[in-house]
């Protein structure tokens, strides 16, 4: 037993002291500044235990990140669970229809799940569609037809002119619910598009501009070209007259259209008081003489000259290999030569070509085989009409007319005239027009368009005759007169009293009445071919037929029957070249 405290195990080891009683156990500090250099020391001090604290500092680390990711995990979660994705196809919202694009309207709505749909109110203008639409329970998809709506009678506006509107409220939990909305509107209106029909005349070789209106924002077209506007006008500038009705079309944001067609017309030179004088009475000298001393008395100012009659005579000494081939030319006088002799005295000369009617060429191509060049009847022979009717429809055919017109314009004519541009008269059904396609209209129209643009780039005037009765009945002979006015400069009516029955134009007897059958008859024109703004040079009759005798006063009744309609120009026909001089009234110098 120990005897004494010291004595006790342990009582002699030193006690360390408690952190906060550290301080009574060290030496007294200095208070004054000791400069002394202290001692090395050789043994690195011992590191503090910190191991406890870094463990600590991870720990609390990794409880943050784990927090903040299952934090973050939920809340991912909850978007997820109250998230509404809809797939929408068959519609561009706000996108502006036509009635027929809005009758055709399919509006597929996808949803992720039947759920989705479950929960889901879906209105077209207001008008709940879901229960009638009657999804069932496991579809994902649902389809808005306006027109299957209006039809059943749900939605009787669904197709209505203006905007609708598309809206779906699908139910979220703890949340509002999800809607979205689509519209689109239905635009029946056509843009505006203001254009005139046709313009004042203007001369053959001037500049031309064409302005107009056009509804803001529509596109604007000219023949599939774009055009810009500036604002809601725009014109368009050419350097000669254009040919041909000019389209220009208008198309809204919703696809609507409209068209509108501009024919420009060149002023062809007034008075134009001519008379027919074929090739072979050019070349006999008392016939000849009998129009120069017209010219002379200055009673016309214009002749019309054949380069091709009826028969298929090529009248002056042509150098188109095809002419030459089939032997129509006859070389009656020298065009460079008479060109020049009627422009000394002033006096304008029309080339007339006579085109379809060429029984010349008709046998030719007949006895080589070509029959497709020619009109054939029902039984595979030669439309014997006229002794051979070429077929329009050909290329060969149109080619070899179109040659004698520019090789007519080359020598220095300025003025071509069509005659028999057309189909023979007769049944259809009875004709046979190889590679014919569309209507024998068509066929015509599409060559007088093809060469108003050759011979307009040219300088070259371009007129047509037409049989008197085509205003009325222009489909009988293929003869469409608006159409064909449109691509010529002026049209030669042959309204010849004699050639009228009984009747017509409520006229009881034409050929003893020529003021009232011309008259009437070139007012009908006038009317049809009212929009293309094309003059007229109408054929008026100066020989006898059927016994009854025409002298001065019939010729100047029907002159005076077209002045009465502002019509101041004609073409006088005499199948022998005799014209009643007496009926004619001296024209002033200018």
């Amino acid at each position: 037993m120990a005897t004494s405290l010291k004595d006790i195990p342990g009582a002699n080891r030193a006690r360390r002291p408690k952190r906060a009683d550290r301080g009574l156990w060290d030496a007294p500090r200095r208070t004054t500044l000791d400069m002394t250099p202290s001692s090395l020391r050789l043994t690195p001090p011992k590191p503090r235990r910190t191991s406890n604290r870094r463990q600590i500092d991870f720990f609390l680390i990794v409880l943050v990140l784990a927090a903040i990711t299952v934090a973050g995990w939920l809340g991912w979660s909850f978007w997820n669970a109250t998230r509404v994705h809809v797939a929408a196809a068959g519609i561009d919202s706000g996108q502006p229809l036509t009635p027929d694009d809005a009758q055709a309207l399919d509006i597929a709505l996808g949803f992720e799940s039947a759920g989705q749909l479950f929960r889901a109110d879906l209105t077209l203008d207001g008008v709940p569609l879901l229960p009638a639409l009657d999804p069932d329970g496991t579809a994902t998809s649902v389809h808005v037809r306006p027109d299957e709506l209006v039809e059943a009678g749900i939605v009787e506006q669904a197709l209505a002119e203006g905007e609708h509107r598309i809206e779906l409220a699908v139910a979220r939990p703890f949340l509002g619910d999800s809607t979205f909305r689509w519209t689109y509107v239905v635009d029946s209106l056509a843009p505006k598009l203001e254009l005139p029909a046709t313009l004042d005349p203007v001369p053959i070789a001037a500049p031309v501009t064409i302005s107009g209106a056009v509804e803001k924002g529509a596109r604007l077209y000219l023949d599939h070209e774009r055009i810009e506007a500036r604002g809601d006008r725009f014109s368009v500038d050419f350097d000669t007259p254009p040919t041909g009705a000019l389209a220009f079309t208008a198309v809204d944001e919703a696809g609507n259209r409209t068209t509108r067609h501009v024919v420009v017309p060149v002023s062809y030179p007034t008075g134009s008081h001519a008379v027919h004088v074929s090739s072979a009475a050019w070349a006999n000298a008392e016939l000849r003489a009998g129009i120069e001393a017209l010219v002379d008395q200055r009673l016309i100012d214009t002749v019309e000259l054949d380069l091709k009659d009826e028969g298929g005579t090529v009248g002056y000494a042509s150098k188109v290999p095809k002419a030459l081939e089939i032997g129509a030319v006859s070389s009656d006088y020298d065009l460079p030569e008479t060109l020049a002799y009627f422009a000394s005295k002033d006096i304008r000369v029309i080339g007339r070509i006579v085109a379809f009617r060429d029984p010349t060429f008709a046998n030719a191509a007949w006895a080589t085989g070509h029959r497709d060049q020619v009109i054939q009847n029902a039984d595979g022979g030669m439309f014997s009409n006229y002794g051979g009717f070429t077929n329009f429809a050909n290329p060969e055919v149109r080619a070899y007319n179109r040659a004698i017109a520019l090789e007519a314009a080359s020598l220095g004519v300025t003025d071509i005239l069509w005659d028999y541009m057309r189909r023979p008269e007769g049944e259809p059904s009875t004709m046979v027009i190889s590679g014919l396609e569309g209507e024998s209209s068509d066929q015509i129209t599409s060559f007088l368009a093809d060469m108003q643009v050759r011979l307009r780039a040219r300088g070259v005037y371009q007129g047509v005759s037409v049989f008197g009765i085509a205003a009325a009945a222009g489909d009988s002979i293929a003869q469409d007169v608006p159409s064909m006015g449109a691509v010529v400069d002026y049209l030669a009516p042959m309204v010849y009293p004699s050639h009228w029955g009984p009747g017509m134009y409520r006229v009881p007897s034409p050929i003893e009445q020529p003021y009232d059958i011309v008259n009437k008859s070139l007012a009908d024109f006038q009317r049809v071919s009212k929009a293309t703004g094309v003059r007229f040079l109408p054929w008026l009759q100066d020989f006898t037929l059927y016994g009854v005798p025409y002298g001065e006063a019939e010729v100047r009744a029907q002159i005076q029957a077209a002045k009465d309609l502002g019509i101041d120009g004609y073409l006088l026909w005499n199948p022998n070249v005799r014209y009643t001089s007496a009926a004619l009234d001296p024209i002033p110098e200018v």
